[in-house]
C-alpha cells in the first residue's frame, strides 16, 4: 500500500525562538564548563608553583646555612685581613722555665701561622713584629686600627697542678662569631698537634673585650706541665700548633669570600 510522506509543518516564529534559546543555553553551559575547568587547572598550577617555590627556597636557605652559617666571619673588603697577636715581648717574658720563654714560643707560632695564612692568599697583620713589649691596651688599639676581620692572640697557660695540660681557647662573652672561632681553633689544634683538648670558654682578656672584631685567645699549652713544655720547645710541635690555628681560622671564613 502506497504511503505518502508526511509533510513537515513549518515552525512557527515562537517555536524557532524557543529552539534558538535552547541552543544558546547549551552553548553557554559548554562555555561555562570550559571556563571553570580552565580556572581549576590554573589554580592547581599556581598552587604547585607556590609549593615548589617554597621547597626550592627552603632548600636554598638550608644549603646556605649549612655552607655558611649565621656566625661565619665575612671580609670587610675584597680579601680577608687577619690580625695575629703574639703574647708578651721584651722585658715581659711571660711564663718561663728551664726549656722555654713564653714570649719566644708565641712569636714563633705566630710567625709560622703568618706564613701559612699568607700562603692561602689571606692578608696578615702582626700586632707584635719583634721582641718588643706592648701593653694590653696598645694591642687592642692596634687591632682596631688594623682593618682586620678577626684577631688571634697566642699565649701559654699555667696551673699549680703540674699535671694540667692541653690547649684551651677563649672568646668574648656574647660573641657568636668569637665562640665559633674559639671552638674550631680548639678542635683543629688538638687534631693537628695531638694535644689534649680543653674547652672553648668566655674570657675577660683585654684583647677580647676591647676589640671590635671576632677574636680568639689561644692558650697553646701549659708551660707548667713538664712534658707539654718540652713539646712546645720543639719546632715541629710549634709548627703543628700553627697549622691547627690556621685550619680553625679558615673554617670560620665565609665560603663565598674564599
Amino acid at each position: 500500500m502506497d504511503t505518502k510522506e508526511k509533510e513537515k509543518k513549518p515552525l512557527t516564529p515562537a517555536e524557532r525562538r524557543r529552539r534558538e534559546e535552547i541552543r544558546q543555553k547549551r552553548i553557554k553551559k559548554r562555555r561555562q564548563k570550559k571556563i571553570l575547568r580552565a580556572a581549576v587547572l590554573i589554580g592547581l598550577a599556581l598552587v604547585a608553583i607556590a609549593v615548589l617555590g617554597g621547597i626550592i627556597y627552603g632548600i636554598s636557605r638550608l644549603a646556605k646555612s649549612m655552607g655558611k652559617g649565621e656566625a661565619m666571619v665575612e671580609a670587610q673588603g675584597d680579601n680577608f685581613v687577619i690580625a695575629l697577636d703574639a703574647g708578651h715581648g721584651g722585658a715581659d717574658t711571660g711564663l718561663t722555665n728551664d726549656v722555654l720563654e713564653e714570649k719566644e714560643v708565641t712569636f714563633e707560632i705566630v710567625s709560622k701561622l703568618k706564613v701559612m695564612l699568607e700562603g692561602q692568599g689571606y692578608q696578615v697583620v702582626l700586632i707584635r713584629e719583634d721582641d718588643s713589649r706592648i701593653s694590653k691596651e696598645e694591642r687592642a688599639q692596634a687591632v682596631n686600627a688594623s682593618g682586620a676581620d678577626l684577631v688571634v692572640s697566642v699565649h701559654l697557660n699555667y696551673s699549680e697542678d703540674p699535671e694540667a695540660s692541653g690547649v684551651e681557647t677563649y672568646y668574648k662573652k656574647g660573641s657568636a662569631q668569637g665562640a665559633m672561632l674559639a671552638q674550631k681553633v680548639l678542635d683543629a689544634v688538638a687534631e693537628e698537634a695531638g694535644a689534649a683538648k680543653g674547652t672553648a670558654s668566655e674570657g675577660s682578656f683585654t684583647i677580647l673585650e676591647n676589640t671590635e672584631i671576632p677574636a680568639v685567645l689561644v692558650e697553646a699549652g701549659y708551660a707548667s706541665n713538664a712534658a707539654e713544655a718540652g713539646s712546645l720547645a720543639e719546632d715541629i710541635y710549634r709548627n703543628n700548633v700553627a697549622k691547627g690555628i690556621a685550619k680553625g681560622v679558615i673554617r670560620c671564613l665565609a665560603r663565598d669570600k674564599e
